[in-house]
């Protein structure tokens, strides 16, 4: 396949990057590596544990290396900390009555980036008396180059008035199509919130939710309505990305190799993954498996070793590394917890957690106001069996980016509204770690990029023996001294 240098039919490729985590091993040497990359970082902070006859799993994610990350943070905590302060006033109130010890407070987060702007949303539930529980959702999204938080979707429109109304007339619609489904006012609801919608943007997709009872019978649940990015005439260059994951780790996406089982029994999840994703020893033996060196009897489904969710959950509690799982029909959500401190970095217990996760940042900047940017590369070569890649650091620049085109002195216009920089031939090696995610473009028989997929080495080596390949840029990510991501980058 021959490359070419424009290709002006499809938009700029997002650089949207799937979070990985360290994983649960190999921690000193990631801590080192949090000395020498500074930047946008994620940890965890979890609680499994029982207190005031109240059950309570919370994980809030932690953030650092961008201007709103202490606001963000606060703002998440705050949605957690009021939720248990709710459910132990039940408690209080409720006394003997027959839900004590059965009352119950689960927090936990999902995230996503695409470019400049961060999207986190709460889960919520608990259960404080009554015929049933209640659960309810809290998003935000930021914008880590800027700090400005977006509280309504219209603000990420190049056009506000007219992508708000776009949104309003695609719920409206659906409303339409399945009226036995929602309250007779429901319409009148949409409208009366006059394009104050509470959104968060996940994978490919900007996703519109309302809480329980605004349009729907109880039963239904928190109704959302999702909105392909690529559809809507944003202020960033966002969409294309791949889909997500339908497990996720400390809110980043993470592969099993076998999947989640849900029968009339209950949700059944594999034993070695999800023991080992919470940070616990999983061996099998000849007289069968052992976790933290205590037996266990698993059901064995489809050849592989399973364990009820609920197992999980009793593993985590009060244990030296918290962690818990939840699981809502479609993710399954895994959290543990992570370093949030120097003194805890420090810790015998946490050094056997993945810590933050550094992203590509820019370098020798300690402060948390630093300017976030992507680290961009030309692949030379790749040697499969020592899984070391030779490439070429450069810098792509973004005609918005004035300071540091002035910095530079390179002066002129960018038709195609970006600059790659590269003032040197100078190589470097790295090695590829083995679960790294690699993202090519797929292209159509017409030499148009129509998307992108998911591969693996051997997809990255024929890649780079086709024609012209060495002359494509590369997004990479790097963690604990090793690439974990690469990602093809579409030139307009």
């Amino acid at each position: 396949m021959m490359y070419r240098a424009k290709r002006a039919v499809l938009l700029l490729m997002a650089f949207c990057c799937i979070l990985s985590q360290a994983g649960c091993a190999g921690v000193a040497e990631a801590r080192t590596a949090s000395s020498q990359v500074t930047g946008f970082s994620q940890g965890s902070k979890v609680v499994n544990t029982t207190e005031d006859k109240v059950q309570i799993q919370t994980a809030v994610p932690v953030f650092l290396g961008f201007s709103a990350a202490q606001e963000l943070n606060q703002k998440i905590k705050e949605v957690s900390d009021d939720g248990i302060i709710e459910i132990k006033k039940a408690e209080k109130e409720l006394g003997n009555s027959a839900a004590e010890g059965h009352l119950f407070f689960q927090s936990y987060y999902d995230l996503f980036w695409d470019n400049d702007i961060l999207s986190v949303w709460v889960r919520n539930e608990n259960y404080a008396g009554g015929a049933h529980g209640y659960r309810w959702l809290k998003s935000f999204n930021v914008n880590i180059q800027t700090g400005e938080f977006y509280d309504t979707p219209g603000k990420l429109f190049k056009d506000p008035e007219a992508g708000t109304k776009q949104i309003t007339d695609k719920i409206l619609e659906e409303i339409k199509k399945k009226p036995d489904l929602y309250f007779q006012e429901a319409a009148q609801t949409v409208k009366d919130k006059k394009g104050a919608y509470s959104f968060y943007l996940d994978g490919q997709d900007l996703v519109v939710y309302f809480d329980l009872y605004e349009l729907v019978p109880y039963a239904a649940g928190m109704p959302e309505f999702r909105f392909p990015l690529t559809d809507l005439d944003l202020k960033f260059r966002m969409g294309n990305n791949p889909d997500r994951s339908s497990v996720r780790n400390n809110g980043m996406d993470l592969e099993f190799k076998n999947p989640v089982v849900s029968n009339d029994s209950g949700v059944f999840l594999p034993l070695e993954e999800t023991a080992g994703a919470l940070c616990h020893n999983v061996k099998k033996t000849d007289a069968g498996y052992t976790v933290d060196n205590h037996p266990v009897k698993p059901t064995m489904l489809n050849g592989a070793a399973y364990m009820p969710l609920q197992y999980f959950n009793d593993l985590g509690k009060d244990y030296a590394i918290p962690g818990f799982v939840a699981y809502d029909r479609d993710t399954l959500s895994i959290f543990t917890q992570t370093a949030q401190s120097e003194e805890e970095k420090k810790s015998t217990d946490l050094n056997s957690v993945g810590s933050e996760i550094y992203l590509n940042s820019a370098a020798g900047d300690s402060s948390s106001e630093i300017s976030w940017k992507k680290r961009m590369c030309y692949l030379k070569s790749f040697d499969k069996e020592s899984s070391t890649l030779t490439f070429d650091p450069i810098e792509w620049i973004s005609s918005d980016d004035k300071d540091r085109i002035s910095e530079l002195k390179l002066g002129g216009d960018f038709p195609d509204g970006y600059y790659i920089y590269n003032p040197t031939v100078e190589t470097e090696k790295i090695k590829l770690s083995e679960n790294a995610k690699i993202s090519l473009i797929n292209w159509n028989g017409n030499n148009v990029a129509e998307s992108s997929t998911l591969t693996n080495t051997e997809g990255l080596v024929a890649r780079l023996k086709e024609d012209g390949a060495l002359n494509f840029p590369y997004e990479y990510t790097v963690s604990n001294g090793q690439m974990i991501e690469l990602r093809e980058q579409y030139v307009p």
